[in-house]
């Protein structure tokens, strides 16, 4: 149930514990009765980047029980938060009609959305992107020919490219 950013909490049952408005979990997302799960904005207030990965950490956790193991689920944090980027975002567009044109008002999830952006902005063309079929694919660095510009972390909508610090030459 997507609930806005002012919980609605009628429905629930009275065995869900709540706190000043807001739905109580655990580190799991599980609510005070194990089997409902909550996520998102009827938590706490928060991006709609935190619902999507808090659900995908729900939603191991739920793999887990259903598996039979102890749930243990993502505890990593999906996105660096000062690399959400609202760049490629229009607020004009108000709604939208299929999953593509939502998808290209994405602020980010944390996943790539296989834009090539990075490819594009590359000045060394360090970066290539390769099928792995069936739809999959992955991007990879030429660590001989990236200059650690940082043009990719800049233009990746997503924040999926990280750089690490150079070490000095002696």
């Amino acid at each position: 149930i997507s609930i806005g950013d002012q919980p609605e909490l009628d429905f629930l049952p009275d065995t869900i514990k709540t706190d000043r408005g807001f739905v109580v979990v655990n580190e799991h997302f599980q609510t005070s009765d194990p089997k409902i799960f909550a996520v998102g904005d009827i938590v706490k207030p928060g991006l709609i980047t935190d619902a999507i990965g808090a659900g995908r950490r729900a939603s191991a956790v739920m793999n887990d029980i259903l598996a039979g193991k102890r749930p243990s689920g993502d505890r990593r944090v999906m996105l660096d938060k000062s690399r959400v980027t609202l760049e490629y975002f229009d607020p004009r567009i108000t709604e939208f009609h299929d999953t593509t044109e939502c998808g290209s008002q994405c602020a980010s999830c944390g996943a790539c959305r296989d834009c090539s952006m990075c490819v594009t902005i590359c000045p060394q063309a360090a970066i290539s992107r390769k099928d792995l079929g069936d739809g999959d694919y992955e991007y990879r660095v030429d660590p001989d020919l990236c200059i650690g510009c940082g043009f990719c972390t800049a233009g990746c909508p997503c924040g999926i490219w990280t750089l690490m610090e150079n070490e000095p030459m002696v």
